[in-house]
């Protein structure tokens, strides 16, 4: 049965347009590819906002990373040393002082002020030390101290017998429990007096 005309003009379309888009398929091909994935990449990017909401910032929060460290550091005081802490460093520096040659006993007493240590040396010589070797030995025991903790600012160092029978009476009643500041009158006196005479 032969063909209706309208039939035959339908399948040459057909068969145009199939060689068409095989012909376009080879060329196009990647490029729908590319659309394609390029579309799903920003629908996904637009969708991932819609599922994470922002939270409004508020003013304290405006403040960089650099700003909120030095604000906080401004805000905490330094570190206080527990009485506990600073019986242990003057047994620790006391330990150390009696390790110099010449050196028969010392007592040490910590007076902290604003996380920094100012250190109180009363040392008893050996008999055989000559009067000549008392300045060095001090200055030995001053700089031994000094390099034991970070946070000693000064250390103040005596052999004089008064002196250090002070010295010990302080050290005695701080290990009694009462706290280095019940001291602050005696320590300050202490202090005015070996000062004057260090090397």
């Amino acid at each position: 049965m032969p063909e209706s005309f309208g039939f035959r003009v339908e399948r040459i379309i057909n068969k145009a347009i199939s060689e068409e888009v095989m012909e376009l398929r080879g060329k196009a091909l990647p490029i729908l590819i590319l659309m394609a994935i390029l579309s799903t990449l920003v629908i996904a990017g637009c969708n991932r906002d819609e599922q994470a909401p922002r939270r409004p910032v508020t003013p304290r929060e405006k403040t960089t990373t650099e700003d909120s460290t030095l604000t906080r550091k401004a805000q905490q005081p330094p570190t206080q040393a527990t009485a506990t802490e600073i019986r242990k460093l003057a047994d620790r520096l006391t330990n150390k002082a009696v390790e110099v040659k010449g050196v028969r006993s010392a007592t040490v007493v910590v007076q902290p002020a604003n996380n920094r240590y100012t250190v109180l040396v009363g040392l008893t010589l050996n008999s055989e030390v000559k009067q000549d070797q008392t300045s060095a030995i001090k200055k030995e025991v001053s700089e031994k101290l000094s390099k034991t903790d970070k946070r000693i600012n000064r250390v103040l160092v005596t052999t004089n017998p008064e002196l250090v029978r002070r010295i010990e009476d302080i050290a005695r009643g701080i290990l009694g429990g009462k706290p280095v500041q019940s001291f602050a009158e005696e320590i300050t006196e202490v202090t005015r007096r070996i000062a004057p005479t260090i090397d």
